[in-house]
């Protein structure tokens, strides 16, 4: 493939709309609010955070580091700022499971990974709406929303902050949007534009990396976070911080903010919260009740659970987990073995599982969980990439619903909640890695039947 540095480069998409049934993106859509809540709860458990991610803070700089924060802030005894924005996207695929009464393929939504702030794809998705929609008319084809959804994945990201800061009260205060120093801005200029729009242009937005965080940022005594001893800094999102080991000036940053009265998404807790090995502890018998222990609750339960692929902790050394591992290494290609590392293109597939359970040490192998590989539903299409020439092949998706909640922690009371939005991510089928970053894959958006 061409590879010219110094030309733009779209990012590879279908060029049409994949097919996904109706019923299982009304059912992400509806269960997003559940989801929100859900890690709502999870993330100001922290005796419940701490407890269940100590083992894997010996192998994981980054866990480690967070809960060295969470507890320090914790030890000050002080909520500082009781309102909290969670941004999340869950990402689910289309489990085929054969009808026992039939025969005939019947799928179901199973969830892959929930993300709290730290992600990217809402602006993409609706570009891919957009662009599909054209496509489509250009075919001779008009698509109303009934089949080609309508999109408005970025509009409520934007809405969230934008809510948030209205929350923090200061009409002077910034908004601080902070990623790598090397990260692309494009996602964050659109919501960007969006937040400018929403509010009358009356918020300053400010970009900064972790790095700059680290240099410009102070706490005031009633720890207003300040920038450059200027800018009262009302919100804090941060975006594409995947680093499994930050550096002492990221930790430093991180720090800094957690401890301010800034409304910061995700917070530590909330990263810690949406960890691979918090997912797979969600998925044990009676884990959901803890945090829906309402009776009225028992259905969203139930349903929040219908998502769960099986998933398997290996840290502990009992004969459930060793039977698990044995069934692993006999039987990889019907799992995925999973780093509690985050930012995607990290998980071991095929004979590369049953290599690694045979020499991880148990601290590596109590460092991953399992997870069964879901049997996903296979379409036609034509995929786009720069530089290639395009395909027309067998394809697999990925479906992300978006989503935000604002939050009092001193009531545990939900103040908005709202689940709505999306994006697809498409591969070819005998891919395993498929971000439209990293891997194979490309942009997409459903189209319903």
């Amino acid at each position: 493939m061409m590879d010219k540095k110094d030309a733009a480069k779209f990012l590879s998409f279908t060029l049409f709309p994949s097919p996904i049934p109706r019923r299982l993106l009304t059912k992400a859509v509806q269960l997003q609010k559940a989801f929100n809540e859900l890690y709502f709860r999870v993330s100001q458990d922290h005796k419940f955070l701490i407890e269940k991610l100590k083992p894997l803070a010996h192998s994981n700089g980054r866990v480690r580091a967070w809960l060295n924060i969470l507890e320090e802030v914790q030890s000050e005894a002080i909520v500082r700022q009781p309102i909290t924005l969670l941004l999340a996207r869950s990402d689910y695929m289309f489990h085929q499971n054969e009808d026992k009464f039939t025969n005939d393929a019947a799928y179901e939504l199973k969830q892959i990974e929930f993300n709290s702030g730290n992600y990217g794809g809402p602006a993409f998705g609706v570009r891919a709406t957009e662009l599909h929609r054209h496509i489509m008319e250009l075919s001779g084809r008009k698509m109303s929303d009934e089949f080609l959804p309508n999109n408005v994945s970025e509009q409520h990201m934007a809405i969230g902050i934008y809510e948030a800061w209205k929350s923090y009260g200061d009409p002077n205060a910034i908004v601080l949007m902070v990623s790598n120093k090397f990260s692309r801005w494009h996602e964050f200029i659109q919501i960007d534009l969006l937040i400018e729009e929403i509010s009358k242009k009356k918020i300053k937005i400010i970009y900064l990396s972790l790095f700059e965080c680290a240099e410009k940022l102070s706490l005031d005594d009633d720890f207003t976070l300040r920038l450059d001893n200027i800018y009262s800094v009302g919100v804090v999102h941060f975006k594409n911080l995947f680093s499994s080991n930050p550096s002492p000036q990221v930790i430093t940053a991180r720090r800094i903010i957690e401890r301010s009265k800034a409304i910061s998404t995700p917070t530590v807790a909330q990263d810690l919260a949406s960890t691979k090995k918090i997912q797979q502890v969600l998925a044990m018998p009676g884990m959901l009740e803890r945090f829906f222990p309402e009776p009225e609750s028992a259905e969203i339960v139930a349903e929040l659970r219908s998502t769960f692929a099986g998933m398997w902790g290996l840290d502990k050394g009992d004969d459930v987990t060793t039977a698990v591992i044995q069934e692993a290494i006999k039987n990889p290609a019907n799992y995925v073995l999973k780093p509690s590392q985050e930012g995607g293109g990290h998980n071991f597939w095929g004979e590369e599982i049953a290599e690694k359970l045979l020499s991880f040490s148990h601290e590596e192998r109590a460092a991953h969980i399992l997870m069964q590989r879901v049997k996903p539903l296979i379409v036609k299409n034509i995929l786009v990439r720069a530089y290639e020439n395009i395909q027309y092949e067998n394809v697999i998706s990925e479906l992300s619903i978006f989503g935000y909640l604002i939050g009092n922690v001193n009531e545990m009371k939900v103040l908005q909640n709202m689940g709505d939005g999306h994006m697809m991510r498409t591969k070819p089928s005998d891919s395993d890695e498929g971000g439209a970053g990293k891997g194979n894959g490309v942009i997409d958006s459903p189209f319903l039947f």
